[in-house]
């Protein structure tokens, strides 16, 4: 028997919601792109892909990578994202208890908004706020000391084998 993780992040359930999301999420993207060969093979890509994760060889391809002047984007394959918000969907419930609160990024915790009011509440008269953002802060983390830490609440070696893949993805320029 499999650990319960993997098989709720392969069960039919979860599938089917990460495949709507994607279908929503990528509605408007190009006809070239990937999406629309998996919508139109879907019966067969979604067997394939429930078997390779309970069989723990999912592999992810690397990003493509897009580069605007102003900016670099990385987008994952189609199948990828799939299986990543599925991740998501099941990893999210998991560790809804060691997740705290107070991080009003994660869904359902109130977003920048949040964040905002509880600023604002705190400051003093006459204080000031710099918003930042630290360019590469989360390729910066030591992926070893992170997955010492989700290996503390993950008991399933296939779901832990897809967060190392995640954590040391590659992103390939795209096409000019």
């Amino acid at each position: 028997m499999r650990p319960d993780l993997i098989n709720k992040i392969a069960s039919d359930e979860i599938i089917d919601a990460a495949y709507e999301w994607l279908c929503q999420r990528r509605q408007e993207y190009s006809a070239n792109s990937d999406i629309w060969n998996l919508r139109r093979d879907w019966e067969e890509e979604k067997v394939a892909i429930q078997q390779q994760l309970l069989n723990d060889n999912y592999r992810f391809s690397p990003q493509q990578e897009i580069r605007f002047p102003m900016e670099r984007l990385e987008i994952w394959t189609a199948r990828d994202a799939l299986v990543l918000k599925a991740m998501t969907l099941v990893l999210r419930e998991h560790l809804a208890l060691v997740i705290s609160p107070a991080c009003s990024h994660i869904a359902g915790n109130g977003g920048a908004k949040k964040a905002v009011r509880q600023i604002v509440q705190e400051l003093e008269p006459g204080s000031h706020v710099m918003r930042s953002d630290v360019k590469g802060y989360y390729a910066s983390i030591d992926h070893l000391l992170l997955f010492d830490m989700l290996n503390q609440y993950i008991n399933d070696l296939a779901v832990l084998h897809l967060l190392w893949q995640y954590m040391k993805r590659t992103a390939i320029p795209g096409p000019k």
